[in-house]
């Protein structure tokens, strides 16, 4: 993990998110960090740092995470745990297993693991509308019940009441969230009304009712001061503790059609609102549409009974408690004219993070289930590696490796093994040749020629690749082994070569 002093050492569950992405990033700065996630490091966009473990798990997979989670905590010292890992959509809100698994069981299982541990504080994030909206005149607050009755929301309240209860045994904040937004959008409702409002389309300038539906936004960055503060101020704090993560004012839909035109346009445009019924029967129309095309619209008909409703909120324990406040700046009126000016500039760039978060619970991460089946694999494939430098058909080309003590060899492979895996953790085959450039002078170093260095290495290649190539669960997944473990070593015996050639000797 490198030499650099670290205060705290906290776990980040659903560090490949895009919250957690923020969160990991910041943390590094001052703690050690370890980033449960499902993506590769490098697909998400962080680059490497000392005090960064970023670790491919799943957290629907409770055998899975059990054996990772307590292979952590045995390496590392956890202080705190940050829990963002949740499933939620936008979609016809039908409870699915998903949500059942990744938002109820494993934060069960999380605590549960967490129990034995001397925990500073466990945080887990939950969202504000897991309250109904409120009545007119009435405020949502800290102490407002999760009382809404959709999957997310149900799932948010069992996991709140599993974090309550563990407060008797070690320290637990929840944070409700509003609706987080970045200066590239990132939040799926925003980024629909923006792409139609901004557009062409016959329905750019309509919105439901008389404009004034509601809710609280705030910027990813506030979210992130709020989780540094709890752990600032962790031993001042009750046992358990209620945050809300939010500006006070909600923004409706007719400010933010208004400040978005003048902004994009350099003038506003004047909305045409229509009645509710009408756009009720709008949405049904068009998502029958959709579904006999294929391709259904974001609005669904749910969505049409918040029409001219309002999300108001009162933060001022969260705010007096934490010593915290969303900065000006960072309100979305303000931050409106950066995230207009970001799809004006970098459009493709503006879509495409928008699209990855829409379309990030629709498949399998390829990288997470390679490294699951390397993990897995790991003993069967070091031993199948040492069988074969040791086979006496190799006697004179391996004569290095085959006199060694055999359990430095097999200490030797698995260190190969292990960074091949780092590699797909990561994404990042640049690992390897890092690897092979230090490989390369320790070989020199020990008179090792460059045939045999090298032809270990190949051997090494194709054992694992073969063995990996058969793996039921990877048929579909070949040019993936193909990417990170046949080039990776590729480069890395390019990288030697270079050493061997380049180094006096």
């Amino acid at each position: 993990m490198g030499q650099t002093t670290v205060k705290n050492t906290i776990l980040v569950t659903g560090a490949s998110g895009f919250i957690g992405r923020h969160l990991v990033q910041q943390l590094c700065l001052e703690h050690r960090v370890i980033a449960f996630a499902r993506r590769a490091q490098k697909e998400v966009g962080l680059e490497m740092h000392p005090n960064l473990e970023w670790v491919l798990v799943d957290l629907m997979d409770q055998k899975q995470l059990e054996k990772t989670f307590k292979k952590v905590s045995k390496e590392f010292e956890l202080d705190f745990i940050f829990h963002l890992a949740a499933y939620y959509d936008f979609g016809d809100q039908v409870h699915s297993e998903i949500y059942e698994k990744t938002n109820v069981a494993a934060t069960r299982q999380l605590l549960e693991l967490s129990s034995n541990l001397n925990l500073k504080r466990f945080i887990f994030t939950s969202s504000l509308v897991a309250s109904k909206f409120p009545p007119p005149g009435d405020l949502v607050y800290e102490k407002s019940s999760p009382d809404a009755e959709y999957p997310y929301a149900i799932t948010k309240r069992k996991g709140e009441k599993f974090v309550k209860d563990a407060s008797q045994h070690f320290p637990c904040s929840i944070v409700r969230l509003a609706a987080v937004c970045s200066d590239w959008c990132e939040y799926e409702p925003l980024y629909n009304f923006l792409k139609v409002w901004l557009s062409n389309r016959w329905d750019a300038r309509i919105l439901p009712g008389h404009g004034t539906m509601a809710i609280p936004y705030i910027h990813v960055c506030c979210v992130i001061s709020l989780f540094e503060k709890i752990i600032e101020k962790t031993a001042d704090l009750d046992d358990f503790t209620l945050f809300l993560a939010s500006s006070d004012k909600p923004m409706s839909l007719k400010e933010l059609f208004l400040l978005a035109t003048r902004h994009y346009y350099g003038k506003e445009k004047t909305p045409i609102l229509i009645p509710g019924f009408i756009a009720r029967v709008g949405v049904i129309y068009r998502d029958m549409w959709g579904r006999l095309k294929g391709q259904r619209p974001f609005e669904r008909l749910w969505m049409t009974k918040y029409i001219n409703r309002s999300f108001p909120t009162d933060c001022s324990y969260t705010r007096n408690t934490l010593d915290w406040n969303p900065k000006a700046r960072h309100h979305l009126p303000r931050r409106l004219l950066h995230l207009i000016e970001n799809l004006k500039t970098r459009p493709d760039k503006w879509h495409r993070m928008n699209i990855d978060r829409l379309s990030r619970f629709q498949k399998n991460r390829p990288a997470l289930i390679l490294a699951e089946e390397m993990v897995r694999m790991h003993e069967e494939l070091v031993e199948k590696v040492f069988q074969t430098i040791m086979d006496p058909y190799y006697k004179d080309r391996l004569q290095f490796y085959q006199n060694m003590a055999q359990e430095d060899l097999r200490w030797y492979i698995s260190v190969v093994y292990n960074h091949l895996l780092t590699s797909v953790r990561h994404g990042d085959r640049s690992i390897m040749i890092t690897f092979a450039k230090d490989l390369s002078h320790r070989r020199l170093q020990e008179d090792v020629d460059l045939d045999e260095l090298c032809g270990a290495l190949t051997v090494t290649r194709d054992v694992i690749t073969h063995g990996l190539y058969h793996n039921a669960n990877l048929v579909k997944m070949k040019l993936l082994v193909h990417d990170f473990i046949t080039l990776a070593i590729q480069l890395a015996l390019d990288e030697i070569k270079d050493v061997y050639e380049n180094v006096p000797r």
